[in-house]
């Protein structure tokens, strides 16, 4: 009887693995899916799950306002830096060449009785259309200017306009 016992014995022992690994896993996989459907189920995780579905609806909401808001038909300007400094005996005035293709032939630069104006100009063909850039800014220069000795120089995408003008 010892000898049956011994042949049983390892059928015994695998059988009651496999049970012990189908009950582990199944008790395993059972409280999964309990704990999944209860934090499904759950009223703060669907209130939570809302909220983040309203947020996200509310922000496409506001893209699309903005772009109903705009006005195609009112130009948008790219900011133009034009800087004006006078030192001890000139003015020198710094454009940003940037918002026009850092060309200089795109800037038209004019003095008539004191008053500098600077005016640029760029069309711009893009994929989905065309972009205009154009802007004028005058200056009023209250000193004795000397428009002959005025130097007009390009330095990388600085355009940089120097008036000298005479002490009184």
């Amino acid at each position: 009887m010892l000898e049956d016992e011994r042949k049983h014995h390892p059928w015994l022992k695998f059988i009651s693995i496999v049970i012990a690994t189908f009950l582990g896993a199944f008790l395993a996989f059972y409280f999964v899916v309990d704990i999944t459907f209860n934090r499904i189920t759950s009223p703060d995780y669907q209130i939570k799950k809302m909220e983040k579905m309203m947020r996200k609806q509310e922000k496409r909401f506001h893209k699309f306002e903005d772009k109903l808001m705009e006005n195609p038909f009112e130009p948008k300007m790219a900011p133009m830096l034009i800087n004006s400094e006078k030192r001890a005996n000139d003015y020198i005035i710094t454009v940003d060449l940037k918002p026009l293709g850092g060309n200089e032939k795109n800037l038209d630069v004019k003095l008539d009785n004191n008053v500098v104006t600077i005016s640029g100009e760029m069309d711009k063909k893009e994929r989905h259309g065309e972009k205009m850039i154009n802007f004028s800014q005058a200056f009023y220069l209250d000193e004795n200017l000397l428009p002959e000795k005025m130097t007009k120089e390009k330095k990388g995408n600085q355009y940089i306009i120097t008036i000298p003008f005479e002490e009184d």
